[in-house]
């Protein structure tokens, strides 16, 4: 025993346990329960489990002692690989393996004959990604003369929980001093959950001491070329990879992209990516070039109707440093609808995560605003039914974050050349009349409290000067100076969203909502969105300042069923506008960013001692930025808003 032992582990190069040995015949030994442990640090575990093993000795050339034939029955491999360490050849050593355990050159090599192997094993790959394999069924025949052959028969490898590929039989075949050729027929790459990515694929690899290259075939039936092409090669330090795809379905996507909103039925890519791997400093060079089309998005912060056949074209390179997590993305091109916008920066992923990212459209060749406008998804088209553009658009955003101080981040968006205006969209034509002249023009005009003619509406002249001054104050201070959009606003509203980890505070200026609650829904869609930003831009185009205003406060949601300032006093202080005070100015303004949670909240008529202290805080406001003077302020010191109690019924209008 402890001979036979030890000659396995010369042959072997590891240490090798035995529970029996028998003798059959003259020059055969059968040996059971032979347990081949791994290369260290993994030397406590064994490598293989074998029930039986069949020696032959002698032979031609062979001395009687001599292996000249090895049958393994029914043996269990359990490959184990984190790092550049695994189980087979152990941590890399520049220091040469014990001469215990150092295989003994030979003129020819043993014939080995291996059946029914079961065969798993775990690959940890950097950056922690999980691989996985298994096979029930494995045989391996190795002949004198060094010819080797393998057969696998339903082999699985799992990559993480992201994809699974299946090959029926895989054949490997070297020939000693060659390379080990590896082919597989009919894989398929599954998403668990999802179906197959990828059905009826050949693969091929190749081993050549440290260079290995691994191609993955699908044909295409009606091409020449292949569907699917995924090919990598590695040698020494670097590993390339290649995908190539063309008109590739990807539903079996859908189980990711669908809980995100996409809908990927009826998708399909055209894809090609090019990447080389530095494995000793963890870097990544890449190149994709993609056009995705036939996608959706079904989800409710986009839209409440679904968008339908949407497509997107990218084209990126950059490179990604694992180590420390951080992608530079030298040059990228996002077309996506109707705009060809360029992208370049980087970020940090790993730890705290900051970056800086500019996007643009190319200088030379602004937007054409008819294009942009007819790519637009189909329910923004028919939000804004009847609008015709003209010219070109021009577009630059910059900004840069940085996680651990998010009131550090920046924005600056510029816009140069604009778009013109042909004809209006409708919703906007049919109150033109009434905005501009304030008639009851047009078939909404009458309802609405836009002129004299109705009776709620009130003119800024009827107002006293600290009703708008609070809701200046409170909902958009840089009013009279912007255009309709307030990029700081924006700005302050995106640190609050990142710091409180919500996407819940608005940033709309007194413009856009005025275009909400003349046109639009309340609900927050990026969908309203982009109809209110285009609405809240006609407007600041078409009327002046003191007009938006005055229309704003006469058409303010204020509550269940109160539109407008004058009906606001009315119910809430039964006052008309000239006798508010500023206090109760103050608490009117408090109401517009959740007029029916607040009005609800005082429905008793009774303010408690918090919201009051909110109130006096915005009176202080207004006295710094010159909207109250400081005898009002110290008028209203002291003072409480004597709400009465409200019987309406809360529902949204």
């Amino acid at each position: 025993m402890p001979w036979v032992q030890g000659r396995l582990e010369q042959v072997i190069g590891r240490h090798v346990r035995v529970d029996s040995l028998g003798i059959a015949g003259l020059r055969t030994l059968v040996v059971h329960g032979v347990n081949i442990f791994g290369a260290p640090p993994f030397d406590a575990e064994p490598l293989v489990r074998v029930e039986r093993i069949v020696v032959r000795l002698g032979g031609p050339g062979r001395g009687f002692w001599e292996p000249a034939e090895v049958t393994v029955d029914d043996p269990e491999v359990e490959y184990l690989r984190t790092g550049a360490a695994d189980n087979l050849s152990g941590q890399p050593s520049t220091a040469p393996p014990a001469p215990a355990h150092r295989r003994p050159q030979r003129e020819a090599p043993v014939a080995l004959v291996v059946r029914r192997a079961r065969v798993h094993g775990v690959v940890v790959l950097p950056g922690g990604v999980r691989v996985a394999f298994r096979t029930p069924n494995a045989s391996f025949q190795r002949s004198s003369q060094g010819k080797e052959s393998a057969l696998v028969r339903d082999l699985v490898v799992e990559v993480g929980a992201a994809t699974t590929l299946r090959l029926p039989e895989v054949a490997i075949e070297s020939v000693r001093g060659l390379p080990v050729t590896v082919t597989g027929r009919r894989a398929s790459l599954v998403i668990p959950g999802g179906g197959a990515l990828v059905e009826g694929a050949t693969v091929e690899a190749h081993f050549a001491g440290q260079s290995v290259s691994v191609e993955m075939r699908s044909d295409d039936a009606e091409h020449a070329s292949p569907g699917l092409l995924i090919s990598g090669r590695t040698g020494g330090d670097v590993a390339d990879l290649q995908v190539e795809a063309r008109d590739w379905p990807l539903r079996a996507l859908g189980v990711v992209a669908a809980p995100r909103g996409v809908g990927l039925d009826d998708a399909r890519a055209d894809l090609q990516v090019v990447a080389s791997l530095d494995l000793e400093r963890l870097r990544v060079a890449f190149q994709v070039d993609s056009q995705l089309r036939g996608l959706e998005l079904h989800h409710p912060a986009v839209d409440w109707t679904p968008w339908r056949e949407l497509g997107v074209e990218i084209h990126v390179s950059g490179q990604v440093a694992a180590g420390a997590g951080r992608v530079d993305i030298e040059s990228a091109e996002v077309r996506v609808f109707g705009a060809q916008l360029n992208l370049k920066g980087w970020t940090e992923v790993l730890g705290t995560p900051r970056g800086e990212l500019t996007i643009s459209t190319p200088r030379a060749a602004p937007l054409p605003c008819s294009s942009l406008l007819a790519a637009q998804a189909q329910p923004v088209r028919q939000a804004l039914a009847g609008l015709a553009l003209g010219g070109k658009l021009g577009l630059a955003v910059a900004f840069s974050f940085d996680a651990a101080a998010w009131e550090t981040l920046t924005l600056d968006v510029r816009v140069d050349p604009r778009c013109t205006v042909k004809t209006e969209p409708q919703v906007l034509a049919s109150l033109t009349p009434a905005l501009l002249r304030q008639t009851p023009t047009g078939p909404l005009a009458p309802s609405l409290p836009l002129g004299k003619y109705n009776p709620d509406f009130a003119s800024l002249a009827e107002m006293p000067k600290h009703l708008p001054a609070a809701f200046l104050t409170s909902e958009d201070s840089r009013f009279f100076t912007h255009n309709g959009f307030d990029i700081e606003m924006i700005r302050h509203a995106l640190v609050q969203d990142l710091e409180t980890g919500t996407f819940g505070r608005g940033a709309s200026t007194i413009t856009q909502q005025l275009a909400k609650n003349l046109f639009l829904t309340p609900h927050r869609t990026l969908a309203r969105k982009l109809e209110e930003t285009v609405l809240a831009w006609r407007l600041h185009n078409l009327l002046g300042k003191e007009r938006i205003l005055e229309l704003y406060l006469n058409v303010i949601d204020l509550g269940p069923g109160i539109r407008g300032v004058r009906q606001a006093a009315r119910v809430y202080f039964g006052k008309e506008l000239q006798q508010l005070r500023p206090i109760e100015s103050a608490y009117l303004a408090a109401l517009a960013p959740n007029p029916h949670v607040l009005a609800r909240r005082f429905r008793d008529g009774h303010v408690d001692d918090g919201w009051l202290q909110r109130l006096h805080d915005l009176l202080a406001m207004m006295k710094r930025s010159g909207r109250l003077s400081a005898e009002e302020l110290a008028a209203a010191r002291g003072t409480r808003p004597a709400l009465r109690r409200i019987d309406k019924e809360f529902t949204p209008r």
